[in-house]
């Protein structure tokens, strides 16, 4: 019986060698191992059939019970069904007394192994727990069951086989049968870690290898990179030949070498980090990208080397916003010079030592609004432009501007006195007297200036006396270069229209002929004259389209046209010598019953000066050549007048207009 127990004992870590060979984690390859595990088992039981122990002729025990059980346990169903069929075929194959107990014995056995794959298998094949308890209790069950199997011997043998075997049915085979299920689940628990590991290296792996950041892994020491990830390539542009066993030093930007540096020497010293910073590498074409990286240091074990894990995380866009927002902040997005936020925070940091004499001059822009009303706001920001670079490049680096309102400019001059910078505030003034505005009007710029000694002097005081200064100096400079700002824009608009030209010269003498009818004095009649060249100045703001369209205006454009008034009020009002013209201007288009516009003023509510334009305006315009019609006669347009006396025109000056100046008879009209 030995013998037996031994050779069974042999089969026995045969099978734990198969199920080695097994693929439990590979679900791809299952199917295809199924059969060929069934017939392993099948044989292994089978070869135990070979050396059974036989207690009567026909009747013959051995280990196949547990060799389906524990088989049902590991294998599962299918594989296990196989093997069973392959035993049961044996042993009917093999005959005798026992044939029926034999055969039910290994499906009973094969039953309860199944029972226990389907309920518990994969709640500790992926987990190690002490089942050993379990198996024992399964051992044993598993055993009842074949114990019970005897009752379906002849019943003449029974007596014998149950003296025999009731102890190792009940004791022994439980026992091996319990052994067996340790060997093989500690064997599975094995192929599963091994399973695990791999399936870890490979997913960190496949992690760092296929990461959308960048990743590499450093050495400490010699700083040399030992591995770095595509994501990591691309970003700098390298190839990986290129970057493994270098430094990083060798790609990082010169301003950012000490912090990279003290932080590699951080985690030399023992700190593990994490470690976060923002640095800039030169990649190969020799552009500039910045990262975040995000670094933590390996614990070694004796035999590796202090390696650094690096996460980098292209940044660039990110950090070109954050520039364009810090320098919004603090520069004027229009001229490029700081902003008045920046002047009012820093100045106190002006009058620092070892900047004196200092000098702080307040620059404001001559006729700026005129420009701006005249040939609209593009033009007056492109001046304001061309000012800036001017100013930019006299003052260079050394000194400081900034643009503190629409027109205003603050300048500091360091280690400079009042008569230094008076010297580049002159050449800073005659490079822009000699811009040019649309090729018409010529521009300046008013300066004050005030000299600090000392950090004893109050910067405060020392801005305002500036200040002072620029608007005494505004006061002599600004309205002679606004006058000649206002005839420039009446000359550009005529050279640009001859037609407007023509009708502002005979609108000037057909107001300079009433204003003598209604017997004004002399300076109310040059003022007429004046007015009557002026009264469409706000036409230069007009789109050429618009006033030189052939037919009639759309909605739209006669909303633009009807501007003009408008834009002329503003340019003759910033004129001192011209502000009287500027309301008569306005009103110009007036009508007598209230209809016309921009106001709607009604009868003598709109100035006799406007109602002496508003006739010769309309009578030449009805008299003149236009492009969307035919002219008509004086005699023609001398009816229109009476016809619209009263609504559209003063009738008392239509009358006077008609009888003294066109010389007609009012009545016979």
């Amino acid at each position: 019986m030995v013998e037996v127990l031994a050779f069974n004992i042999l089969f026995l870590l045969i099978l734990s060698v198969v199920y080695s060979t097994y693929p439990f984690r590979d679900h791809s390859k299952l199917f295809s191992h199924t059969p060929l595990i069934g017939f392993v088992i099948g044989l292994l039981g089978i070869l135990f059939m070979f050396n059974p122990l036989v207690i009567e002729q026909g009747v013959q025990f051995d280990s196949r019970s547990i060799i389906a059980g524990v088989s049902a346990m590991t294998f599962g169903f299918v594989p296990s069904l196989i093997g069973a069929i392959m035993m049961a075929l044996f042993r009917i194959y093999l005959g005798g007394a026992g044939v029926l107990a034999g055969v039910s014995l290994i499906f009973v056995s094969f039953a309860i192994g199944s029972i226990w794959h389907k309920a518990r298998f994969k709640n500790v094949s992926n987990r190690q727990h002490y089942l050993g308890l379990e198996f024992l209790l399964v051992g044993f069950v598993t055993h009842l069951g074949v114990y019970l199997c005897m009752f379906l011997l002849p019943k003449e043998l029974q007596p014998a086989i149950f003296a025999v075997m009731t102890v190792p049915f009940l004791v022994y085979y439980p026992i091996g049968f319990y052994l067996l299920c340790l060997l093989l689940f500690n064997q599975a628990y094995r192929m599963v870690t091994v399973s695990d590991l791999k399936r870890s290296e490979h997913q960190l792996k496949t992690i760092f290898e296929q990461a959308p950041i960048g990743m590499s892994l450093t050495d400490l020491i010699t700083g040399e990179v030992h591995n770095v990830n595509q994501s990591y390539l691309n970003l700098l542009g390298l190839k990986r030949e290129e970057l493994l066993g270098n430094t990083w030093e060798t790609f990082t930007h010169p301003k950012d070498k000490e912090l990279s540096a003290k932080m590699t020497e951080r985690m030399r010293l023992g700190e593990r980090g994490p470690f976060n910073f923002d640095k800039r590498f030169i990649k190969k074409d020799g552009s500039v990208v910045w990262v975040n990286l995000s670094l933590c240091v390996f614990d070694p074990s004796s035999d590796e080397t202090l390696e650094s894990l690096c996460m980098a995380i292209d940044i660039t866009e990110r950090k070109s916003k954050e520039d364009k927002i810090r320098y919004a902040s603090t520069h004027d997005t229009l001229t490029g010079l700081y902003n008045r936020t920046h002047f009012e925070e820093h100045v106190s940091s002006f009058n620092s030592v070892g900047r004196f004499p200092l000098t702080v001059a307040f620059g404001d822009v001559n006729g700026l609004r005129i420009i701006n009303d005249a040939f609209g706001r593009e033009q007056g920001n492109l001046l304001l432009q061309r000012i800036a670079s001017i100013i930019k490049e006299r003052i260079g680096k050394e000194h400081y501007a900034a643009r503190v309102g629409g027109d205003e400019v603050a300048l500091v001059f360091f280690n400079t006195t009042k008569q230094e910078a008076e010297v580049i505030i002159s050449e800073i003034r005659a490079q822009v007297s000699e811009m040019l505005v649309m090729d018409s009007v010529r521009t300046s710029v008013s300066f004050g200036l005030c000299e600090m000694d000392s950090q004893d002097d109050d910067i405060n005081e020392i801005i305002k006396h500036a200040e002072k200064d620029v608007d005494t100096r505004k006061l002599m400079e600004s309205p002679h270069m606004r006058g000649r700002a206002v005839y420039a824009i009446i000359n550009t608009l005529h050279e640009k229209n001859k037609r407007e030209e023509l009708h502002s010269r005979r609108v000037s003498d057909f107001c300079k002929n009433l204003a003598i009818a209604l017997e004004m004095s002399e300076l109310q009649i040059s003022e007429m004259k004046l007015l009557g060249l002026m009264h469409d100045i706000g036409k230069i703001a007009i789109s050429e389209s618009i006033l030189n369209k052939q037919g009639k205006l759309t909605d739209k454009e006669w909303q633009e046209m009807k501007r003009h008034s408008e834009i002329g009020y503003r340019i003759l009002f910033s004129v001192d010598d011209m502000s009287s013209l500027a309301g008569y201007v306005l009103a110009h288009h007036e009508r007598f019953d209230g209809k016309g516009y921009p106001k709607g003023l009604r009868g003598e509510e709109t100035p006799l000066q406007s109602r002496i334009v508003a006739i010769a305006d309309s009578f030449d315009a009805m008299t003149g050549e236009r492009t969307y019609r035919e002219s008509i006669t004086p005699m023609k347009a001398a009816v229109e007048l009476k016809r619209n006396a009263g609504t559209q025109f003063d009738p008392f000056l239509a009358k006077v207009f008609v009888e003294k100046v066109l010389r007609m008879d009012w009545e016979t009209l």
